[in-house]
């Protein structure tokens, strides 16, 4: 089993005429936007920029800033640089704002074979963008959703042709936002919009938004486990891809499965369904307030566990579930009590999915052939 690295590894010496752009191609993409241009890309530039001009900068390093994601984002670039694939791709317009209450960046990709993506990043490491994340479960817009559509207008507006939108995380919801609000004459244009485990929209604000008008170039895909991008699930149907790990640990693009160049397709466990169906019909059922407060709780608890194996990570959920929602003094005990069972489930599902692993790796439990 190999992840995205793996991938433009082996694919990466097939030219976009050998081998057809693709969703594999767009995830690649959308975890690169995440790497840190600053001082290397000039913002919202026309002026096209190559990998290897970006590979040969003095500040090369900067890129990789993450700290989380440093050795992977490394292992990536290096691959993309080397490979005939991706090495002589073009990005301009390059933009990245952080301001009160909005984290907002975003890319175009000039590819060979007249292929165009327009990338939004998703949440980094900033206190403002996981502000912006949980503003995505409530019932209000946020900033960046707004300058996405400027965004797209401008970036489509420079080039000719048709091309397509994608983002991982808040940077998927951002590309099918934009798309909706797009102008006619760019809207027309889009040939896919790709989102990775990217939460969506109410229904009502579906209804009204003119959704149905490009439903069907939307490409969803998520990992099994998918937790954000069953947020506001709209219904349709979304690529589930197997994962090398539990629970929101998932999120992580790099723990996705690919297998002879493709995702490796696996399906939602009945127990997951039923979980996420019941915290997006409580989200839908509470006010602005509760759901602030709720969110913000979800997260510390989310987040207290650091741990990068699937164990781990449910024992840390375990022991540290007790103590946030003890602390959470602002919730009132109906909401309190639906965190604590919503976790009381969701580490039954990662135990669940724990002993699958155990019998895939031992042989245990599979019949005789």
């Amino acid at each position: 089993m190999y992840n995205i690295v793996d991938y433009v590894k082996e694919y990466g010496k097939d030219s976009f005429y050998d081998r057809r752009f693709s969703k594999e191609d767009a995830l690649v993409l959308s975890q690169f936007s995440y790497l840190k241009f600053e001082g290397i890309l000039e913002v919202m530039s026309r002026e096209p920029v190559t990998l290897t001009e970006i590979n040969s900068s003095k500040i090369r390093d900067s890129l990789f800033s993450d700290y989380r994601y440093e050795k992977d984002n490394r292992a990536l670039f290096d691959a993309m640089v080397t490979s005939v694939r991706f090495s002589d791709m073009k990005i301009a317009m390059y933009i990245n704002r952080i301001e009160e209450e909005t984290q907002f960046a975003a890319l175009t990709f000039l590819l060979p074979g007249s292929n165009t993506l327009i990338v939004f990043r998703g949440t980094d490491e900033t206190i403002v963008g996981w502000q912006e994340d949980m503003g995505l479960a409530l019932k209000k817009n946020i900033g960046g959703q707004d300058l996405s559509v400027k965004y797209l207008n401008d970036a489509a507006g420079s080039i000719s042709g048709r091309f397509m939108v994608a983002g991982h995380s808040k940077g998927g919801n951002l590309a099918i936002f934009s798309s909706m609000f797009a102008s006619p004459e760019i809207k027309k244009r889009i040939k896919k919009i790709y989102c990775f485990d990217s939460p969506g929209f109410r229904n009502k604000f579906l209804q009204k938004s003119g959704y149905d008008e490009i439903a069907d170039r939307v490409v969803k895909v998520i990992p099994k486990s998918s937790f954000v991008g069953m947020l506001f699930d709209d219904g349709g149907s979304s690529t589930v891809v197997e994962a090398r790990a539990v629970g929101v640990i998932q999120h992580n693009p790099y723990t996705w499965v690919f297998k002879d160049g493709k995702f490796k397709k696996t399906r939602l466990s009945n127990g997951h369904k039923r979980l996420i169906a019941t915290v997006n019909e409580w989200i839908l059922s509470k006010d602005e307030a509760t759901l602030e407060k709720f969110v913000y709780y979800l997260n510390l608890l989310l987040d207290s566990s650091d741990a990068d194996t699937t164990i781990d990570f449910s024992k840390a959920l375990i022991k540290n579930s007790t103590q946030v929602i003890k602390a959470a003094k602002e919730l009132d005990e109906e909401t309190k009590d639906f965190l604590s069972e919503f976790m009381k489930s969701y580490v039954e599902i990662a135990k669940d999915m724990i002993k699958e692993e155990v019998r895939e790796k031992t042989g245990i439990g599979k019949k005789n052939a």
